[in-house]
């Protein structure tokens, strides 16, 4: 057996120090991968005093973007709870809180909040990307949006209590008019509770679906007679659809609440073998003896049998004109 030196030995310890120098202090460096920061992995849950949100993203911008964005998805959360809270208050009539139009808009509308007051909490760079944590403050964005909410409360109960000074079919206007802000207030109500709890939206909902009711207990209440000679009938027979459509009640007495006049004037000609019926239609809307509004709609009808086909064409264009500028518009404006 060959014995090695003592001093081959040392050699060979030395080398042997000095390679694995090399592996475990220089290479790591270069393949140790970046990690995420662990207060971006378990980021912090709202709470009482703060909405957080955490972002990742190239560029600080983004970054900052994709965690409002995510602050806002935790809103719709809280939102939802709210809306469960209400829902189960609310009456299950047809007119009752919380349509589906509301539910689907009101995620929508919460995405779109403005969190004017959020901070950067924390912020690092790791390689390439950017990652950012924010807050914001629960009761510093409760009493902006709360500001909000008192000026559009303030403006559609402002309105609702002015309906007695109107007859029934301008109050119906007047609640048409203002439907889209009692939708609004609904919603703000629902994400002001949503950013605290202690805000009794329940009650502002329940005031809101009394004046969305006050629309349908109105057109109950009312009745509609629809006037027009015998060479109208077409077009009074369309127009007295669409209004029941929109539940409002037809009848022939001449005390009804409300008077439609429908008046035409036709010129018929022929061109190519084709009969043709121009028409002029004036709607006259009469409330209380009281002209609400006074509407022409021009149509034209083509047939290749009559006269009479023409003009029943023509009360099928003049249909569709009202329904493209929607029924409540064509009565109420003037």
């Amino acid at each position: 057996m060959k014995y090695l030196s003592k001093k081959t030995i040392i050699s060979t310890i030395a080398a042997s120090l000095l390679f694995s120098g090399c592996v475990g202090g220089l290479m790591p460096q270069k393949q140790q991968k970046a990690k995420t920061p662990m207060w971006y992995i378990d980021a912090p849950s709202n709470n009482n005093n703060f909405i957080y949100g955490e972002g990742k993203a190239t560029t600080v911008k983004e970054a900052k973007n994709n965690a409002l964005n995510a602050m806002a998805s935790r809103l719709v959360v809280s939102v939802g709870s709210s809306m469960k809270t209400v829902t189960k208050t609310s009456r299950t009539d047809t007119s009752s809180s919380y349509s589906k139009d509301i539910q689907k808009d009101l995620q929508v509308d919460v995405q779109k909040i403005k969190f004017t007051n959020a901070k950067v909490e924390k912020s690092d760079q790791v390689g390439d990307n950017f990652y950012i944590l924010m807050k914001v403050n629960r009761e510093i964005l409760f009493n902006n949006k709360k500001k909000d909410f008192d000026i559009i409360d303030k403006s559609v109960t402002s309105k609702f209590d002015s309906l007695k000074n109107y007859g029934k079919l301008e109050q119906i206007h007047i609640l048409q008019e203002i439907y889209p802000k009692i939708r609004d207030a609904k919603k703000q109500a629902v994400v002001l509770n949503a950013l605290n709890n202690s805000f009794d939206h329940g009650s502002y909902v329940k005031r809101y679906d009394i004046y969305i009711d006050q629309i349908y207990n109105l057109k109950n209440d009312s009745t509609i007679e629809v006037r027009t000679n015998s060479k109208d009938r077409y077009f009074a027979d369309g127009l007295i659809d669409m209004l029941n459509q929109q539940q409002y009640k037809i009848s022939n007495n001449d005390n009804s609440d409300i008077l439609i006049k429908i008046n035409n004037k036709i010129k018929y000609s022929i061109a190519r073998g084709w009969n043709i019926a121009k028409v002029a239609t004036t709607l006259s809307v009469l409330s209380n003896n009281k002209i609400v509004s006074n509407r022409t709609i021009t149509s034209v009808g083509r047939s290749s049998t009559s006269k009479e086909s023409a003009l029943e064409n023509a009360s099928t264009s003049f249909l569709k004109s009202i329904k493209k500028e929607s029924l409540d518009k064509v009565i109420f404006s003037k």
